[in-house]
C-alpha cells in the first residue's frame, strides 16, 4: 500500500461539457524508490468513444459542444511513499468488519 503527492488541476465552466482526456497511470514495480506517473492525453477515438456513451446516457445532453480540457501539468511524476497498514490485533480485539 503506497501513497504519492500529484496535483493537477482543470477549468470546468458551468454551461459546458468537459472532457478531460484520457488518462494512464503507470506505477514501478516494487522496490524502496518507487515511481507513479500519471499522463493525460488527447486520443480521438476515446473522446468519441465517451461522447456515445455520454449521449446514450444522457440524451438531453445531446446538440451541446464538448469541450476538451488537458489538466495543467499534463503529465506529473512523484515518489510512492509506504502506508502503516491497519495494526495487526488479533480478530477477536477487532472492532471493523472487513
Amino acid at each position: 500500500m503506497s501513497m504519492a503527492d500529484l496535483q493537477s488541476s482543470f477549468q470546468v465552466a458551468a454551461d459546458q461539457v468537459i472532457y478531460v482526456g484520457t488518462w494512464r497511470f503507470g506505477v514501478d514495480s516494487p522496490r524502496y524508490e518507487r515511481m507513479v506517473v500519471v499522463s493525460a492525453v488527447q486520443e480521438q477515438e476515446d473522446h468519441t468513444q465517451a461522447e456515445r456513451r455520454l449521449m446514450a446516457r444522457y440524451p438531453d445532453l445531446d446538440g451541446r459542444p464538448i469541450a476538451m480540457v488537458l489538466p495543467i501539468p499534463a503529465s506529473a511524476e512523484s515518489r510512492l511513499y509506504e502506508v502503516m497498514p491497519y495494526p495487526r490485533y488479533p480478530r477477536t480485539f477487532r472492532r471493523h468488519c472487513w
